[in-house]
């Protein structure tokens, strides 16, 4: 799951998620209203698809016999699934599909360049901005290649989402990434006057796959 401190991008509510999750400068979202599908055939050129055979997994399939949604939605038939410990780097591989289609449409994309260790550096990087908001019929045409965040970030599948973000955010506290919460589990932001420490995505995921998965 992309978490971008630098940018504006990943994760807007629903978006995923599509994060479960806005971020702007400060402030990290989890892109909430994601659905559950499985990998599928709309990945473009370079993409590696990602085993979804993780614990998990598991939990997810619980929650939907629980009373989520266990029928995915038609617009999400087919789009690559995201798992909670997707790595940033497997994100953006199984993201070229939609950024090649984004680009295709007229929204500015470049490249990955040496942002993220371990990607190859002409590989298509995320767009900046709210791409729903200020390109709205271009991701209306892309969003069937556009990755769906982990079911366990979606509320509309996970009845516990708000217990486990809870436990989230007390995770990361207490590993010393001080943030507040946003109200309704949108996100967080760094505490007013702390300085993030250099692990602090590192602590975020961690915190997060222990939190939703646990």
């Amino acid at each position: 799951m992309r978490v971008d401190t630098g940018s504006t991008g990943f994760r807007s509510p629903r978006l995923s998620r599509e994060k479960f999750l806005l971020v702007s400068g400060a402030v990290i979202s989890v892109m909430l209203l994601a659905g559950c599908s499985g990998a599928g055939g709309n990945e473009g050129p370079g993409v590696d698809s990602v085993d979804g055979s993780t614990g998990t997994a598991g939990k997810a399939e619980k929650r939907r016999g629980n009373g989520g949604n266990a029928k995915a939605d038609d617009s999400e038939s087919g789009r690559p699934q995201l798992r909670l410990d997707t790595s940033a780097v497997e994100e953006v591989r199984m993201s070229q599909g939609y950024f090649q289609c984004l680009k295709s449409q007229g929204v500015e994309i470049g490249k990955i360049g040496s942002k993220l260790e371990g990607v190859d550096p002409d590989l298509l990087g995320w767009p900046g901005g709210n791409v729903s908001v200020d390109h709205p019929d271009a991701e209306k045409k892309c969003l069937g290649k556009k990755p769906l965040q982990p079911p366990e970030m979606d509320p509309k599948s996970n009845p516990d989402y708000m217990g486990d973000y809870a436990d989230w955010i007390e995770c990361m506290n207490g590993r010393g990434l001080k943030v507040d919460p946003l109200p309704n589990g949108e996100g967080w932001n760094y505490k007013a006057g702390t300085t993030p420490p250099r692990n602090s995505e590192q602590i975020s995921q961690e915190c997060m796959i222990e939190a939703f998965s646990g």
